[in-house]
């Protein structure tokens, strides 16, 4: 694998096949947008959040959310996406397709609309 940067747009971030995780777990129930969790859906990891703010819009088909504070749903999600290779690799390929979607600029947009009109 390169450690040179990507040669197109394409290819940043770049994928991480062979990363030491299996899986992502954002436990926290203060995220107003989690920058963390969104790069690791650009590394290729499924997701396991607490169903909580902002969480719940990026897990769809890339993971499992679970209620905050059941750490025996917490485990078991985390037990079945790491347990389970060909579930972990869909969930991974759904994560990294979910965070390419995601457009920083569409999101700045969007806290500048909701900024300028609580400014008014």
């Amino acid at each position: 694998m390169s450690t040179g940067p990507p040669t197109s747009a394409t290819a940043w971030p770049p994928a991480w096949p062979n990363a030491a995780a299996d899986a992502f777990a954002m436990p926290g129930i203060a995220e107003l947008q989690s920058i963390a969790t969104l790069e690791a859906m650009a590394s290729g990891l499924p997701v396991v959040a607490a169903d909580a703010v902002a969480l719940p819009h990026l897990v769809e088909e890339n993971g499992y959310l679970y209620q905050p504070g059941d750490v025996m749903a917490l485990a078991g999600h985390l037990t079945r996406i790491i347990t389970d290779e060909s579930l972990r690799e869909r969930l991974g390929r759904n994560s990294r397709a979910m965070a390419m979607a995601h457009d920083h600029q569409v999101s700045l947009a969007r806290f500048e609309a909701i900024y300028d009109e609580v400014a008014r």
